[in-house]
């Protein structure tokens, strides 16, 4: 029997987690508990999950230079203008976050604005795609102010954590490869 697809939950976390040195404090900002199930793959991991209605209010309560990854399974809330600078101050100078985003070719507005908004408080944003378990081409985008995604990957944690169905070092670096177009529509907001 062929297991399920997880490939967006496996892409908003791995991602991420494996970018990051020595991940240890991480926020989800999602109500599905696959996200947690993915997280639960690695030891040593404090996580706390909430919903994105209170996003804002939990993150400001946490506090400055306190979480090394944020994961964000709502593309709104880029819309939200407090948003990503909150994000910024509870994440430590290494910290990482990923997020879901439109379409890259087919919601150019949506596409643009996002990358707008992650790129006026983060050094590094760059756009990765995945195949979802509808067999459609997803997006979701990593952002961070010192690590980059394909030169940082943690190898070790990408290959030998168990139980991806998805996710391993080659699909990790691969995600982030952009055909031409998209990175010429895009030249000054994916910043790598």
């Amino acid at each position: 029997m062929q297991q399920k697809n997880n490939s967006l939950y496996e892409m908003l976390i791995h991602i991420p987690v494996c970018t990051h040195a020595n991940p240890i404090n991480i926020v989800i900002i999602s109500d599905k508990k696959e996200l947690a199930d993915e997280i639960a793959k690695y030891k040593e991991i404090h996580t706390e999950q909430f919903s994105s209605n209170e996003a804002i209010a939990k993150l400001t309560d946490i506090g400055e230079n306190s979480l090394d990854v944020i994961i964000v399974d709502d593309k709104n809330m880029l819309s939200d203008p407090l948003f990503c600078g909150i994000a910024k101050r509870a994440l430590t100078s290494k910290g990482v976050m990923s997020i879901k985003a439109s379409s890259l070719t087919q919601d150019n507005a949506a596409a643009t604005s996002e990358l707008k908004a992650l790129g006026e408080d983060f050094r590094i944003v760059m756009p990765y795609g995945f195949i979802d378990k509808d067999d459609n081409y997803s997006y979701a985008y990593l952002a961070s102010n010192f690590y980059h995604p394909t030169a940082d990957i943690n190898l070790q944690r990408a290959d030998l954590t168990d139980g991806f169905l998805y996710y391993n070092s080659d699909i990790a670096i691969a995600s982030f490869v952009m055909p031409t177009y998209i990175r010429k529509q895009y030249l000054g907001l994916i910043k790598s």
